[in-house]
């Protein structure tokens, strides 16, 4: 200020004050240079920061998930956002994209009946009444049918939107607990987990062609979803190794995508627009998600009070909306940040809610069936193969349960044995005859013969008694320690406790489940028995006794 205050005028340096170094060359800074009593600094303008004391560079805007909707564009100081087909730009917001056609609503199982709620007017409709304990469902756009499973009479139902009296069972049998069920709307197949048998499974709309593709390595399968158009599928494991896995829609390049920071995964869902895998535990009170690969994952949300018991999650546009056990109802929240959190029902309105889907056109994208023509050659199933690079083939050829794929890679065979020998003679003709079968009457049959003849000399027929009996004693006494080992593995499997109290499934009645208590874990208020229309949603929170 020009006045000495200190005793050796420290406050008043010589050739500091009253001298603007900004006036010379900008004080070297290359955007704005500002000026202070004794000093200066170097400042940017907007779009750009610091990467020195003088020097500034061009921010990426594209670098904070949310800048923009979908698609965004970095360029120097600045940025722009772009829409994917079928949608534009919000005109109050121009980072935001709004679907230009349809309505989109939710569509939610409530264990005895399935719902729909419209997302602008938050008109609830009942789609199916009646049913026992509807949990996972997934839906066909183009056709208007729905799907779900009901863990009560363990099958899994079909019926039309429009008309859910008019159900179909599609499978009826060898089924246990199916949390979680997803629908391939270009290929026409469903997937499903069982929990109780510890599978991932598939068969057509009309439940045929049924196939076990995921069996090894499963604990607790829960929520599936797939990509038919990228040939993948994705599903959550809360057993004692929690993980969230990924695999080819036919089986194949099986691998693990999220293993860390993660408890209870109950549901999953796929944002095809991002390319990402958005995922609720029930453990963490979390929300998270990652890329198709596993890469770039974040928490989007984490809140106890909101995220108390979250069961099923389902994504659209700018959100991502939930269902909650212990606040019986629908949420929704920014999909980048989980700022906005909002009910879309009352809390404590919705008994027993389940898995939930946003129901819009744009969630089942249109692509091309490359099992069209033909059945792609496949005397039994054509499959979306997954595709890794260019030059990934887009199909492969499955077969049923029962049946076996011949070398040719397209056709189904039985492997039929018959063997004709004469108990005393000079040669033996063993036949072996492959029959492939085919669906299509378009596929003949063929008939492949291979005769083989060996020279064998007459064998004293007690020494040929003695071995046969020699076999025999050998294989019944590898069954019976097969028999124990597998007796000792289901009893210490039935005894063993883990610190899970996730609920799984227990049928005991038609209308009435128990509950089970991890003793180690302090127990959640939920009801002995859930009736027509329970006030808790939970049939039985899991141990390690897998079931």
């Amino acid at each position: 200020n020009g006045v000495a205050d200190c005793p050796e005028s420290e406050d008043e340096p010589a050739g500091k004050c009253h001298v603007n170094e900004c006036l010379v060359n900008n004080g070297n800074c290359s955007h704005v240079c500002v000026d202070t009593a004794i000093s200066y600094h170097c400042d940017c303008r907007a779009g750009y920061t610091l990467i020195d004391d003088k020097n500034c560079g061009d921010i990426n805007e594209c670098d904070n998930p949310g800048s923009c909707s979908q698609i965004c564009i970095n360029e120097k100081g600045t940025f722009k956002c772009e829409c994917e087909d079928g949608y534009l730009r919000d005109p109050h917001d121009l980072t935001r994209c709004k679907a230009t056609e349809g309505h989109a609503s939710l569509l939610f199982a409530r264990r005895h009946d399935i719902r729909k709620i419209s997302l602008d007017h938050h008109e609830m409709t009942a789609i199916v009444n009646d049913t026992k304990s509807a949990t996972a469902l997934d839906f066909v756009f183009r056709t208007g049918m729905i799907f779900w499973s009901d863990v009560s009479e363990q099958k899994i139902y079909k019926a039309p939107i429009d008309e859910g009296s008019d159900r179909t069972v599609v499978i009826k049998s060898e089924i246990t607990t199916s949390d979680g069920l997803a629908v391939d709307w270009i290929y026409n197949h469903i997937y499903w987990t069982d929990s109780g048998k510890n599978t991932i499974e598939l068969a057509n709309f009309e439940g045929s062609m049924r196939k076990i593709i995921i069996k090894d390595n499963l604990e607790e399968p829960r929520a599936i979803a797939v990509n038919p158009m990228d040939g993948w599928m994705y599903w959550s494991d809360w057993g004692k190794d929690p993980k969230i896995e990924r695999a080819g829609l036919d089986g194949s390049h099986r691998q693990v995508l999220v293993s860390y920071d993660i408890k209870w995964p109950n549901g999953i869902t796929l944002d095809l627009v991002r390319k990402r895998i958005f995922w609720v535990d029930g453990k963490l009170n979390l929300i998270s998600s990652c890329n198709f690969d596993g890469s770039g994952r974040r928490n989007v949300l984490k809140s106890i009070e909101m995220l108390h018991h979250p069961f099923s999650i389902s994504v659209f546009e700018d959100w991502v909306y939930w269902t909650d056990w212990d606040k019986q109802a629908i949420f929704k929240a920014n999909k980048f940040n989980g700022s906005n959190i909002t009910p879309i029902t009352a809390v404590h309105m919705l008994q027993n809610p389940m898995v939930v889907h946003v129901y819009h056109p744009y969630r089942q994208p249109d692509s091309v069936n490359h099992c069209a023509a033909v059945n792609g050659h496949c005397s039994h199933l054509c499959l979306p193969a997954p595709q890794i690079n260019e030059l990934s083939p887009k199909i492969s050829c499955g077969c049923p349960d029962g049946l076996i794929l011949m070398p040719d890679g397209l056709m189904c065979t039985e492997d039929v044995i018959n063997t004709t020998q004469s108990a005393k003679g000079t040669y033996s003709h063993q036949h072996i005859t492959y029959r492939p079968h085919s669906k299509s009457p378009s596929h003949s049959r063929e008939e492949v013969n291979i005769s083989v003849s060996s020279d064998f000399e007459d064998t004293d027929t007690g020494m040929i008694a003695f071995i046969a009996i020699g076999i025999i004693t050998v294989v019944l006494s590898l069954l019976a320690l097969v028999a124990f080992i597998i007796y000792r593995h289901y009893l210490h499997r039935n005894i063993t406790s883990m610190n899970f109290d996730n609920p799984v499934y227990r049928k005991t009645t038609e209308d009435q489940f128990s509950i089970e208590k991890n003793q180690y874990q302090p127990p959640r208020a939920y009801p002995v028995t859930i009736g027509e229309e329970a006030q808790e949603p939970l049939t039985s929170p899991g141990t390690n006794d897998y079931v």
